[in-house]
């Protein structure tokens, strides 16, 4: 068995999906939001940071948008543990919404569910002594890549002066890729699989301003997240094969050649990832238009979680995370230019649930963050540019011990008149 102490792990670069250590547990790192504005402040997007009164991620607030948005969001991210450091980029989400006269609004989201970004590999070969003369030089490697995607379709509607509702369907799909090499004298014998994902979620969310302190409204936000289809796995292992030109690709120079080989086995794991998740926001003016604002996220994973292909020993069981922020708002009538800017900042603390699949005991992952970012408003239809700073420490990583991320996001939201009750501006 390899000692740990020669074992290193290796991010790849890539454009599809963020990038972590933590990509290693399970089906990979679960993504929890993506847009520019939410970021800034650390926030779990529940409550409002891309204006006042709105959150892209909170459905039961955009009937506050004055115009129909399209905001795309852009993230690059930098990793370093144990000396090493890698980047990587990536499109974070897509959104576009539309508010009709102040009462309804639709939305529909495509972001990132999780991400199985990660190789693992040995440091150095090994030798295999059969006798004096005869000996095997070996090493092993462990790629995942890929992951799952995400449609939300959601409706938010405004009750009364005080409530506002959003109901949000979250359809899941995408696959992941699975690749053991274990190389023997320079030569590779690779083992390769696919992983399909199908699901669904279903996300209520609740607004409201019932409630004030010293004469001001102190806004609450609900959300409860659950599993309407919990997330079945169909698993495609082929077989192993030596690849003798080294491209990866198994083709008529491997052998067995492709066509030589066997068919695939097929098994589906069922209900392999089933999500429940509760979100708690308050937010409050200490100021005028600074805002005060605590969050705070419970996250659970109830699923079967069989297949056990994933590079660690263990998965993500739940994870908890509380933030605070401040914010303050520009105005939509400002005319100097400092008044059309947001700031925001905020920190975070959380904490992963790591649930061993194996005989080793793997512990919790622990986190703490910090959050700073900007958006300037522009155009006549508020358009705005966001940009938006995190610095994150995760701690009791399997095999790594302290990783340290930066990640720099920026966001573009373009507005526009659809049904806008009167199309002037």
């Amino acid at each position: 068995m390899l000692s740990r102490k020669i074992i290193t792990l290796i991010l790849l670069i890539g454009i599809s999906f963020g990038q972590s250590t933590m990509n290693g547990y399970g089906y990979g790192m679960f993504s929890h939001n993506n847009d520019s504005s939410s970021l800034g402040s650390g926030s779990i997007g529940l409550l409002p940071t891309f204006q006042n009164n709105v959150s892209l991620s909170n459905p039961s607030t955009w009937h506050n948008m004055p115009f129909t948005f399209l905001s795309l969001s852009f993230e690059g991210q930098n990793n370093s543990f144990d000396n090493q450091s890698f980047s990587n980029s990536n499109l974070s989400s897509a959104k576009f919404i539309i508010p009709a006269k102040q009462k309804l609004s639709i939305g529909i989201t495509f972001s990132p569910f999780l991400s199985r970004q990660l190789t693992v590999s040995d440091t150095t070969y090994q030798t295999f002594v059969f006798s004096e003369t005869d000996t095997l030089q070996y090493s092993r490697s462990n790629e995942t890549s890929g992951g799952s995607s995400m449609m939300q379709f959601a409706v938010g509607y405004n009750l009364n002066d005080k409530d506002d509702v959003a109901v949000a369907v979250d359809v899941l799909f995408g696959s992941s890729r699975s690749v053991k090499n274990l190389i023997i004298d320079n030569t590779d014998h690779l083992l390769q699989s696919r992983d399909y994902f199908t699901g669904s979620l279903l996300g209520l969310y609740y607004t409201t301003k019932r409630f004030s302190y010293k004469e001001k409204p102190l806004i609450l936000a609900l959300n409860y997240n659950f599993s309407l289809n919990p997330v079945d796995v169909r698993n495609e292992s082929y077989q192993a094969f030596i690849d003798i030109n080294s491209n990866n690709y198994h083709d008529s120079i491997d052998y067995p050649t492709a066509s030589q080989a066997l068919t695939p086995t097929d098994n589906t794991f069922t209900d392999e990832i089933k999500i429940n998740n509760l979100k708690i926001g308050l937010d409050y003016e200490v100021y005028d238009s600074y805002h005060l604002q605590f969050e705070f996220d419970q996250w659970n994973n109830k699923g079967n979680n069989n297949l056990l292909s994933s590079i660690y020993p263990g998965y993500i069981k739940g994870k908890n995370r509380f933030n605070i922020s401040l914010s303050k708002f520009s105005k939509y009538s400002a005319n100097n230019a400092f008044e059309k800017i947001n700031f925001r900042s905020g920190i975070f603390f959380g904490n992963y649930d790591i649930k061993s699949t194996g005989l080793e005991k793997l512990s919790d992952v622990s986190e703490v963050g910090l959050a700073l970012g900007f958006g300037v408003r522009f155009g006549l239809t508020n358009n705005q540019l966001d940009l938006s700073y995190n610095f994150i420490q995760r701690d009791n990583i399997y095999k790594v011990g302290v990783e340290n991320i930066q990640a720099f996001n920026v966001g573009i939201s373009i507005g526009d008149l659809w049904f806008v009750k009167r199309r002037e501006i």
